[in-house]
């Protein structure tokens, strides 16, 4: 059953051709029949739609299936995602799980800050308590890392120092640091235009 429909839409479409065939033939006599030609036409209009249906009964779907199976194989499992159990308890509006869920998932991945980043975050937003943010950030950066990752890290740590922990003035070390160590880079100009902010802060304090 499977393989008797394409064969079908082939038969139907090689019916169709023979069809174009002997109306062809006949017109190109010296006196073509004209009740030969109306049946030929006749039964073009009718073969060929019967095979436009066919085709998309027929060979449409199965079009769709193959393409879907170069994208998609079904026996497949798909890979989940290492920030789902965090991204869930967050949905449920459990911030404690959700920050124990990243912080499982930079342990299988010792590279992943973004999890690390999104752990701070909550204890300071959801759970009001950044030094618990402050912590866990300042944890990480007594690894080793690439300047990139740890001036990533350095600049969450500015972020909970000076917007949650109102630690301004440590916030402005951490800066002064990204600017000193990584000069000309996209860090290193982010570091500085927070800087001037929290130095019109400081001067406002003073």
């Amino acid at each position: 059953m499977r393989f008797l429909r394409p064969l079908l839409f082939l038969a139907l479409v090689w019916l169709t051709l023979l069809i174009f065939i002997e109306a062809q033939e006949e017109y190109r006599r010296e006196k073509p029949d004209q009740s030969k030609l109306v049946l030929y036409f006749g039964s073009l209009v009718l073969v060929g739609g019967v095979a436009g249906v066919a085709f998309v009964k027929i060979v449409l779907p199965m079009l769709g299936d193959a393409v879907g199976n170069v994208f998609f194989n079904p026996n497949q499992q798909i890979e989940k995602s290492p920030h789902a159990d965090a991204v869930s308890a967050m949905a449920r509006g459990d911030y404690q799980e959700a920050v124990h869920a990243y912080l499982k998932a930079f342990e299988a991945n010792p590279q992943d800050t973004h999890a690390l980043s999104e752990a701070a975050k909550i204890e300071c937003e959801q759970l009001a308590n950044p030094d618990a943010g402050a912590s866990i950030l300042e944890q990480a950066l007594g690894r080793d890392w690439v300047p990139e990752e740890a001036a990533f890290l350095t600049s969450r740590l500015v972020d909970v120092y000076w917007k949650y922990g109102h630690k301004v003035r440590e916030a402005r070390a951490l800066l002064l640091q990204i600017i000193e160590t990584m000069p000309g880079t996209k860090h290193a100009a982010n570091a500085q235009h927070k800087l001037q902010e929290i130095e019109r802060q400081l001067a406002t304090e003073d």
